[in-house]
């Protein structure tokens, strides 16, 4: 099937660009993104879009974060025949300027959510390690990644607030993600939920005036991995360094285990690059943090990401997160938000995170929900 972006110079197949290179239902292209108010530190917002040529599905979220609820809206529709569109119902991307800047809107809706942002790159992106896995001789996870933080300005409301983003207090960063992935089933409903083995997981953002530092792992024992990747990017266009690229971490975390999900009050972060050089990084968390369960993470009482709800189909809710019941379905994967301190530089950013049953450090709070 013919589309605009057959008109592009970008074919890596002899054939239209609705197809992909296999017919594995879980090849997945995404958009993701997290802004956050660094000034009142009392709002964040995720949004993304996931794309699914094989399930001939569309599907995305907006959630935001606000004293303590949490506001989401989710949405899907029938790929075809407009695969070259990012838009589902009211929710819509627009790329303004390759890995430079974007538009996100979320148009009148029964959520009551609503905006209409521009973010705008500050850093340059880093590209990730291929993500490439195997389970007992298949290939379950195949993707290339990349991130990347900015800015953004523009409106945002959700019912009885109504706020005007800009650029100096509202900061923020996205991920685009595409290839075959694992699927993730965290739905306290279901009885095929995914199990998990002994692991620390951290994925991070932290931003400051001058340099990004990145960071996602997950490692299995005391500087074993089964993925890694970092870097310490500079600002958009500033020439790239490979000695900054990171090759481990040593981590001292602190947790909170007195509520039902796992919660990260602080911790220090030891930073080892190709170079030989190494930034020591130490943060606190604010409350300010995003389930992404809200999003459709793991599932949400039956709904998985990918799933076909027919031509177009929406569904939103609000989550009062001081209730532990609601907090616990919320699980605990989140974009948290994090206040970094490296030297005399202050930063921001996020980190998702999670620590699995048999992790050799942290028992205390293995026993809460992993994601």
């Amino acid at each position: 099937m013919l589309t605009a972006w057959d008109e592009l110079m970008c074919h890596q197949l002899p054939t239209t660009m609705d197809h992909v290179h296999t017919d594995n239902p879980e090849w997945t292209e995404r958009i993701y993104i997290s802004l956050y108010n660094v000034a009142e530190k009392d709002m964040v917002l995720g949004c993304g879009v996931g794309q699914y040529p094989n399930k001939n599905v569309q599907d995305g979220f907006a959630t935001v974060w606000h004293l303590g609820k949490q506001y989401n809206f989710r949405a899907s529709r029938t790929l075809r025949p407009r695969l070259d569109e990012v838009k589902i119902g009211p929710l819509s991307i627009e790329v303004v300027e390759g890995l430079r800047s974007f538009r996100m809107v979320l148009a009148e809706n029964p959520s009551g959510i609503n905006f209409d942002i521009v973010w705008s790159a500050t850093m340059n992106p880093h590209e990730e390690e291929h993500d490439f896995r195997k389970s007992n001789g298949r290939v379950v996870q195949d993707i290339s990644r990349f991130d990347q933080a900015g800015r953004a300005r523009g409106v945002l409301s959700i019912p009885g607030k109504s706020v005007r983003l800009n650029e100096n207090d509202w900061w923020g960063h996205r991920d685009r993600s595409w290839g075959t992935r694992r699927p993730l089933r965290t739905d306290i409903s279901d009885a095929q939920r995914t199990t998990f083995a002994p692991f620390l997981f951290s994925w991070s953002v932290a931003q400051f005036r001058d340099f990004t530092l990145h960071w996602r792992f997950v490692e299995r024992g005391a500087g074993h991995y089964s993925y890694f990747s970092g870097e310490l990017v500079r600002p958009f266009g500033a020439p790239a360094d490979p000695g900054f690229i990171l090759e481990k971490t040593e981590q001292e975390f602190r947790w909170d285990g007195s509520g039902p999900v796992q919660t990260l009050k602080g911790g220090d972060i030891e930073l080892f690059f190709k170079n030989g050089e190494r930034r020591q990084v130490s943060f606190v968390t604010h409350p300010a943090r995003w389930h992404l369960k809200g999003g459709g993470y793991g599932g949400y009482r039956g709904w998985y990401h990918g799933d076909s709800r027919g031509q177009y189909y929406s569904e939103h809710e609000v989550w009062d997160l001081s209730d532990p019941v609601v907090l616990r379905e919320a699980s605990t994967l989140s974009d948290h938000l994090i206040e970094w301190r490296c030297g005399d530089e202050i930063g921001f950013g996020i980190m998702e995170y999670g620590v699995g049953p048999g992790y050799y450090k942290y028992k205390d709070i293995q026993h809460l929900p992993t994601f």
